[in-house]
């Protein structure tokens, strides 16, 4: 009895140590640096990726009336699948276009679409619920200042909470859930689950990295309305195949690819 006891013991020693081993943490700095040096190394295929994107996001300006059309459908799956065959590309998973993994893409990238609609949805109808409880005499001011703030798009400080909101909730909504995407397509496990058991301990990273991704594209959107250049589609071209690289980067710190058998 005694030794089984210590055996026990000693078993779940090991299977703490193991489980500290797997913990894994990514750097912002470093993801940035070896994705920089990709780009550099690669500097061709980064401006073929680039052009097509490009040409993608020029396409769907000159669609009339945007997501209203019923053309930006067809423009969207396309984008999609485009997508779809740069990852793979980069990842060097040939066959690069697979209906397969494109297809297995689509159930975690459904689950991102429904994550963000439901928090949205929550933004807007949790307000209500006070007020159906009795609430009405104090919370109606506030009720009312609340959603003067959330309806008005001018406001700055509407716009500034809800950013900050989105930007704390961003590890859970997208990082997360856009690794278990990038897993997907390549052929891995699709579960979004299985990405949060894997990143456990890299909220604060996924914040910063957030941060870094949307203040790049919110500086180039100032500049471009700032000084009227209309670059901004041409440098939101080249960021998303930067962000989506550095991802990719990220994802290789939690995803270890298995080496084909040698023959």
């Amino acid at each position: 009895m005694i030794l089984t006891q210590k055996k026990r013991k000693v078993l779940k020693k090991t299977k703490r140590k193991s489980s500290a081993m797997e913990a894994k943490s990514f750097s912002l700095l470093s993801s940035i640096k070896s994705s920089t040096k990709f780009v550099l190394l690669y500097k061709r295929t980064f401006i073929l990726w680039t052009l097509v994107n490009f040409a993608f996001l020029y396409a769907f300006s000159l669609i009339p009336n945007g997501w209203t059309n019923s053309l930006s459908i067809l423009w969207l799956v396309g984008y999609y699948v485009y997508w779809c065959i740069f990852i793979r590309h980069i990842q060097q998973h040939p066959p690069y276009f697979s209906l397969i993994r494109i297809f297995n893409g689509l159930i975690p990238a459904s689950k991102i679409m429904f994550i963000n609609i439901s928090i949205y949805l929550v933004l807007v109808v949790a307000p209500y619920i006070p007020l159906f409880m009795g609430f009405r005499d104090k919370y109606l001011e506030f009720f009312e200042n609340y959603m003067e703030i959330l309806q008005s798009h001018d406001s700055l400080l509407g716009k500034t909470l809800f950013y900050i909101l989105m930007l704390l909730l961003s590890p859970y909504t997208i990082s997360r859930p856009y690794l278990a995407w990038l897993s997907s397509v390549i052929g891995k496990s699709r579960s979004i689950f299985d990405a949060y058991k894997k990143t456990q301990g890299n909220y604060w990273n996924f914040v910063g990295c957030g941060l870094f991704m949307s203040s790049l594209c919110i500086l180039s959107y100032a500049i471009d309305l700032s000084f009227k250049i209309n670059s901004h589609i041409y440098v939101i071209s080249v960021l998303a195949i930067f962000f989506n690289v550095m991802f990719v980067d990220i994802y290789k710190v939690f995803y270890k690819r298995k080496r084909a058998p040698k023959i």
